[in-house]
């Protein structure tokens, strides 16, 4: 055989296979909400296009909305399970998982989603409930602002207004404090609300602000009460496999992208979403947006007091975890977001 064409053929077929090399990963990003949201137009497709950029084409993430890969019952089972490689979702369908992190989720404890947002993840940075995350890849909390009630008919001013009321509840703190105000929780998905709502299965939502306008419930609720009984809590993870097996450069890339730098990206559009919801809400001649007087919301402190207790007693360390909480929050109030 001619050498110089065996060389040739060697030297093709070296090509091809660093042509192939050079292929970048495809990792799919389950965003279960609508793709017009803030959340995603501002949030999860501009991150996945930076670390797409910044990973020197060893990468490409894409975002698919709307629930076609995931829902928000089951896109964490889906990280997991490999089924996808990265996914947004809240923590209420998965609270169980991470007794430790809902301690955002406690009433009364913030003023904003902000100060939650970065306490959260300054726990987690100092391993206080960086455990509860071994089997993912932590990119970012999203916490959202504190829970309001929505209610269909009536307006809510005091806590003998919603006894005995049906009100839609995620996660175990939130479905306690309801209890602990004589309402009945109802365990319902964000994206059940609004049929819930306008049956009239339920008496009012307990969710932040911004789920009014993603979710369309103002079409079906009337009276909105502004009352920090929670707050709502939301994450991305990767796939620990999946990240395990990526090149330098898209890991330098996912890793620049995320932790505080995402946690402080998102705040930001947390806060123009419930800022922008608001507003379109108040704007609305037959919507009332109301808060609690400073008595009243003395009596919902008092009332709820016990479902912190107990999650302080249900959960490990949890009086170390709420005083650390409780500590973060408190510099963080004093300047040191």
């Amino acid at each position: 055989m001619n050498k110089g064409l065996a060389a040739a053929g060697f030297a093709a077929a070296m090509s091809l296979v660093s042509a192939v090399s050079a292929e970048p990963l495809q990792y799919k990003f389950a965003y279960p909400a609508s793709p017009q949201g803030l959340l995603n137009v501002q949030g999860f497709v501009p991150w996945s296009e930076q670390v797409t950029k910044d990973s020197d084409g060893t990468l490409e993430v894409k975002v698919f909305a709307g629930g076609t890969l995931a829902n928000f019952g089951n896109v964490y089972d889906r990280v997991i399970n490999g089924v996808i490689e990265v996914g947004f979702g809240i923590f209420g369908p998965i609270s169980s998982d991470f007794p430790k992190t809902n301690v955002v989720t406690l009433p009364f404890e913030t003023k904003t989603g902000d100060e939650a947002a970065m306490a959260l993840w300054r726990l987690y940075e100092k391993g206080i409930v960086a455990s509860e995350f071994t089997r993912v890849k932590l990119l970012g909390f999203s916490v959202f602002p504190n829970v309001s009630l929505h209610s269909r008919s009536k307006p809510i001013k005091t806590a003998d207004d919603i006894k005995g009321w049906k009100i839609s509840a995620e996660g175990r703190v939130l479905s306690r404090s309801l209890e602990s105000l004589g309402a009945a929780p109802v365990t319902l998905s964000a994206t059940e609300l609004y049929q819930a709502l306008q049956r009239g299965t339920i008496d009012a939502a307990a969710i932040s602000f911004p789920a009014i306008l993603t979710f369309k419930l103002d079409e079906v609720s009337k009276f909105h009460l502004q009352v920090p009984l929670a707050n709502d809590n939301g994450f991305a993870f990767m796939n620990k496999d999946a990240y395990a097996k990526l090149p330098d450069a898209a890991k330098k890339a996912v890793d620049r992208n995320s932790g505080e730098v995402y946690t402080r990206k998102f705040i930001q559009i947390v806060k123009n979403m419930t800022d922008g919801a608001r507003d379109v809400v108040q704007k609305q001649a037959d919507q009332v947006v109301a808060t609690l007087d400073p008595a009243e919301e003395a009596r919902w402190r008092e009332k709820v007091a016990p479902s912190v207790e107990a999650w302080v007693q249900s959960t490990p360390d949890g009086p170390a975890v709420l005083a650390a909480y409780r500590d973060e929050i408190k510099k963080i109030r004093a300047g040191n977001m």
